[in-house]
């Protein structure tokens, strides 16, 4: 009976133990949850896509270590993201649905997302192109569709322009690069400090914002102001004029097709009015109850559009449609 005593207090201790050691591991990974939301939704994020069949890859191109994404088979399609974006964030919700009829690649530029910060390097976008071709050329692309949202955009258009044999076809998604009045103001890209500036900030980027926890919002607010440096950089480059997309749009050859937010508070649709006046062939879609990321707050609308575009034979010319 002392026996069977002793191994059941031997057993009971055990118990007891592995349930205090895997309480503390809960209350450290709930307050770690608590303090670094946006961590652990990133690796959430990252793991739905990798259970999709979309890979994470690296490669070095000039000493600088790019992450991006890779999934598909078929012809090659280069999601770019826009200011202040990632491949995560930007085409988490449309990046594996596209896979399925396009080898898909989603880079992180210089700067931006998983991929190296270096604080010399240029982040202008002639820069940003160069390092996409280079991307090309490394993961063994000739020629691939590009599309591009926001910066993205004006990344994607400069490439077709100073690059035109590398690019099929090219979809400008709420694209920068043009000038109009009123300019934005750098101020509409910062999240802030507070939970009413978050909501503003909010309010610029989603017609029908989301509504998220506290945590969450001081946590991307925090990382925010971490990155701000790259996004001044990069903006300070674009306000010189050096790469500005008028000039460029006449040369543009690859059939092009322009999707917009209609409610685009950032760039408002007047801007796209502009870039679609130097692509008279270009196609047009615009997206009602939907701000300046489509590929988010409208993703199978702008995913239909995508692949309609894609696989048009011949391309389309000269479309206008107004998805309600």
């Amino acid at each position: 009976m002392s026996a069977l005593l002793h191994s059941l207090s031997r057993r009971f201790g055990r118990s007891l133990l592995v349930l205090l050691v895997a309480t503390a591991a809960l209350g450290c990974a709930g307050t770690f949850a608590y303090q670094r939301p946006l961590t652990v939704v990133g690796w959430y994020d990252r793991w739905r896509l990798w259970w999709a069949g979309v890979a994470s890859r690296e490669v070095v191109i000039d000493g600088i270590r790019l992450h991006y994404k890779e999934a598909g088979t078929g012809e090659p399609l280069v999601l770019i993201h826009g200011l202040g974006g990632s491949s995560d964030a930007d085409w988490g919700q449309t990046l594996a649905p596209l896979s399925k009829q396009f080898h898909v690649y989603a880079l992180d530029l210089p700067g931006f997302g998983q991929s190296d910060k270096p604080p010399q390097a240029s982040y202008a976008i002639r820069s940003q192109a160069a390092t996409l071709v280079k991307f090309l050329d490394t993961v063994g692309v000739r020629r691939a569709h590009l599309c591009g949202l926001s910066m993205g955009g004006w990344i994607a258009a400069y490439t077709a322009s100073e690059y035109p044999d590398r690019v099929m076809r090219l979809i400008l998604v709420d694209s920068a690069g043009v000038r109009f009045e009123p300019a934005p103001d750098r101020a509409l890209l910062d999240p802030g400090t507070t939970p009413e500036d978050f909501s503003n900030f909010l309010k610029v980027l989603f017609f029908n914002p989301p509504q998220l926890p506290a945590p969450l919002i001081r946590d991307f607010q925090a990382q925010a102001r971490q990155q701000a440096w790259v996004i001044d950089r990069a903006l300070a480059a674009m306000m010189t004029g050096d790469d500005a997309l008028e000039p460029r749009l006449p040369t543009i050859t690859a059939p092009t097709l322009i999707i917009w937010g209609k409610q685009d508070a950032l760039l408002p649709l007047h801007s796209g009015e502009i870039i679609k006046s130097g692509l008279p062939t270009a196609n047009v879609v615009v997206l009602d109850r939907c701000g300046h990321m489509p590929p988010i707050e409208r993703p199978d609308a702008f995913r239909r559009e995508v692949e309609r575009f894609l696989r048009a034979s011949p391309p389309a010319e000269h479309e206008y449609t107004l998805i309600p």
